[in-house]
């Protein structure tokens, strides 16, 4: 994939301010770069099937409001609700996004995430798992944690919490994958019953934007991923590629406050008080992008059409979810007062979808 010279100027000042922040990072950061972890090969994770679907198409909701306990309910309402998880007694992880120590929508909401973990355990789950790790030069995850409020909010709400770069690593090499054909994911992900990704709608100055597909580089060894291979033009398929080694049994992507401009760790936020829920990730990518591009405020997500996005057209080819607009439907409720620029966006954004 080759770069334009504006895009390689771009990665070669990221490579200025990641080789300083690298040098003062821990030692342990540094180590993990240069040598390959301890993991057992094992097997990439099946694709599950969806449970939430109607008439063969992937339902993706969209809830407004101002409180998230009550956008989560109806949310999960509108999809079908929890129970098709059939949560009961299992061992459910939760993986936000904690990139580094500032609050939405550069990370993932306490208050959301709290909401989440409320809810997995009123379904009955065994043990709920609150999980991430942060940044390469962000490092450590659990500073992270301790500093956004999220330890506290899911301890509170009766998570458990990890910090995955602490924890034991698996190896895969998941058939189809071309830019990492063998990488390394955190255990405790790859061994829970459930996964559930809680990612942020948001931009992201290299990968273009950041939302369900993306999260999942946080549970991926720091030595393989993107931002390692700075000047590498195929990030977008890295990340993608990542995705075949397990696969969230639900996405809850966090909309209350997005970013619209710049990113990862910083940008332009945006308030837009919306969760988005999905049993499909590609579904609702699609659904976070079109979302994104109703601010118009980030070009790069201007230069191609939604289902053309390099992240979302590499998930299609490995087959990760919806491979257009005819596979998916799209629900969306205002809960409270009804919201007539609620409405316009909903059908911004519908009309967006639909386009190929």
């Amino acid at each position: 994939m080759s770069l334009s010279r504006r895009d390689l100027l771009s990665r070669l000042g990221f490579g200025l301010a990641f080789l300083p922040g690298l040098a003062m990072a821990p030692r342990s950061v540094v180590g993990s770069l240069l040598f390959e972890p301890d993991g057992v090969l094992v097997p990439a994770k099946p694709l599950p099937p969806n449970p939430y679907t109607r008439d063969g198409k992937a339902l993706v909701v969209i809830v407004h409001g101002q409180e998230p306990s009550a956008m989560l309910q109806t949310g999960l309402e509108m999809l079908g609700g929890i129970d098709r998880l059939a949560l009961r007694g299992k061992r459910v992880l939760i993986k936000p996004n904690v990139v580094n120590d500032r609050p939405p929508p550069s990370t993932t909401s306490p208050q959301v995430i709290a909401a989440v973990v409320k809810r997995v355990r009123e379904a009955g789950a065994g043990e709920v798992v609150v999980a991430d790790s942060s940044g390469l030069i962000r490092f450590p995850t659990t500073d992270n944690l301790a500093a956004t409020g999220v330890r506290a909010a899911a301890e509170e709400a009766g998570a458990h919490v990890l910090a995955l770069e602490e924890e034991p690593w698996v190896r895969v090499e998941p058939a189809g994958a071309k830019s990492l054909p063998r990488f390394y994911v955190s255990k405790p992900v790859y061994e829970a019953d459930v996964f559930i990704n809680l990612p942020v709608v948001k931009t992201h100055r290299f990968a273009h934007y950041s939302c369900s597909l993306k999260n999942l580089v946080g549970i991926t060894h720091p030595r393989y991923r993107p931002s390692v291979a700075f000047l590498a033009g195929d990030w977008q398929e890295r990340i993608a590629e990542l995705n075949l080694a397990v696969h969230p049994h639900l996405t809850i992507a966090d909309g209350t406050t997005i970013m619209i401009a710049g990113g990862p760790t910083s940008g332009t936020p945006a308030r837009a008080d919306l969760l988005l829920l999905s049993g499909d990730r590609v579904a609702l990518d699609a659904v976070g992008v079109a979302l994104i591009r109703t601010f118009d405020a980030w070009p790069k997500l201007k230069e191609k059409g939604i289902w053309e996005q390099r992240q979302i057209r590499r998930a299609i080819e490995l087959g990760l979810g919806a491979s257009g607009p005819h596979q998916v439907e799209l629900l969306t409720r205002s809960v409270g007062r009804p919201d007539a620029g609620f409405d316009k966006l909903v059908d911004t954004i519908r009309r967006d979808l639909a386009t190929v």
